[in-house]
């Protein structure tokens, strides 16, 4: 059975980067260029991942993770991977309080981002 990633991403380069590090698996994509439609598709549609950039306009990846993890949302439980090209480890400790599962830092490294994905989805199946 396939399992679908939502890639919310302001650059389709990336989430074209990202669909290439993870071609081959079983996964089906769904893409956002922001956070509404991010949101949006997460009422639609039901995700087994959410992989979401950190700095996009309008409202940003800790904003779109805190709606995400409200009571009630659509996903509210779904993993979620923060992406960022941003230095330094307060980030990655605001995405964590915020409820990001796993946290990666760009320029993605294909291996490390394809083992969170694999061990997110691992985990949300048992």
């Amino acid at each position: 059975m396939s399992q679908t990633i939502l890639i919310v991403d302001d650059s389709k380069t990336m989430r074209e980067v990202l669909k290439v590090y993870l071609m081959g698996r079983r996964y089906e994509f769904l893409e956002a260029e922001d956070a509404e439609r991010g949101l949006r598709l997460l009422r639609l549609v039901p995700v087994s991942l959410v992989i979401v950039d950190l700095k996009m306009p309008k409202i940003d990846g800790l904003a779109f993770l805190r709606h995400l993890r409200a009571d009630g949302a659509p996903g509210q439980r779904v993993p979620v991977i923060m992406v960022t090209g941003e230095k330094g480890s307060l980030y990655e400790s605001l995405a964590m309080r915020a409820g990001a599962n796993a946290f990666l830092h760009k320029p993605l490294d294909s291996a490390r981002a394809v083992e969170a994905v694999d061990r997110l989805l691992s985990k949300s199946t048992t």
